[in-house]
């Protein structure tokens, strides 16, 4: 059996990456341990990618939610893989991981590879159209058409020079100034929505944002997104509902929605609007989500 870690440089936490890579070596039932650090933007998706081909019985994301997002996109980068999939977070929110199990340690780490527990798990397809150009992109935990995409846009072209947390604080202040609703139309598996979007929220998981539990009813493996919809919500009234999305708490509002659908498509008027998934930029156009039911395997935490 081979096992194959993908990692996200962080000198911040060079230390607990050093004793992880130290106690991977030491599992002997392993017949190769490959450890891959990526060098530029996407490298971990070809790394991944590379992986897949090549069948290794399990490939570890190592970092943050991005990180864990490219893995996924080049492991499933033909619709389908053999390979088991874990993660060991090393980012600056790992909001997936909340939903999946903490690793709260080394130990808890290595003791999931021993005990080699696994979970089907569902993945989630998101496509945004503009003309001609289809951009398409798998994710794991949560996507977000509005307010998220256009805070990811800008985020993932920061060079983040002082650091992921400040730059993750600086585009989401930045984007409640300056994000302008759009008139929309969506359409659910059995629910239609027209008027003013904030934010159309499509979960796998629970918790996006660094640590917003937006959709507290998610589950990974039901066969369904859980979708919150801010329709023409004012960004006073989500800042000041931000105690209770940290608590998972939902919110009586209005203009507020919660559904589960296996797909969902949005439109604005100006085929603008833009996407996100898992905190990376998408694109933007007409979007379109879709479920794929337990399409990966996940290396089971605890």
């Amino acid at each position: 059996m081979k096992i194959s870690l993908i990692i996200k440089k962080n000198r911040k936490k060079q230390q607990l990456l050093t004793t992880l890579l130290d106690q991977v070596k030491q599992l002997d039932y392993f017949s190769a341990h490959n450890f891959f650090y990526t060098e530029y933007a996407y490298h971990a998706f070809e790394l991944a990618k590379t992986e897949a081909n090549k069948k290794t019985d399990i490939v570890i994301g190592v970092g943050g939610d991005g990180t864990l997002n490219e893995v996924v996109n080049g492991l499933l980068h033909n619709g389908e893989t053999q390979s088991i999939f874990g993660y060991f977070p090393l980012g600056t929110a790992n909001d997936f991981s909340k939903t999946a199990g903490i690793v709260n340690s080394v130990d808890d780490f290595i003791n999931a590879l021993k005990k080699l527990t696994v979970t089907k798990i569902d993945i989630g397809q998101v496509e945004c159209q503009i003309n001609t150009i289809v951009t398409k992109k798998y994710f794991i935990n949560i996507a977000d058409t509005g307010l998220g995409g256009f805070i990811a846009k800008k985020l993932n072209a920061d060079k983040k020079i002082i650091g992921g947390q400040f730059a993750y604080i600086k585009h989401t202040l930045l984007g409640f100034l300056l994000f302008k609703k759009k008139q929309v139309s969506v359409q659910l598996d059995n629910f239609s929505y027209s008027g003013k979007l904030l934010s159309a929220v499509v979960s796998n998981g629970k918790v996006f944002g660094n640590g917003l539990i937006v959709s507290p009813n998610a589950k990974l493996n039901d066969g369904y997104f859980n979708i919150t919809l801010f329709g023409n919500v004012s960004v006073w009234d989500y800042l000041k509902n931000l105690p209770a999305l940290k608590k998972g708490i939902k919110i009586t509002h209005p203009n507020i929605f919660y559904y589960k659908s296996k797909s969902v498509t949005i439109f604005s008027n100006d085929n603008l609007l833009e996407a996100e998934a898992d905190g990376e930029y998408v694109g933007y156009g007409k979007t379109t989500y879709k479920i794929s039911p337990y399409s990966i395997r996940l290396l089971t935490i605890n």
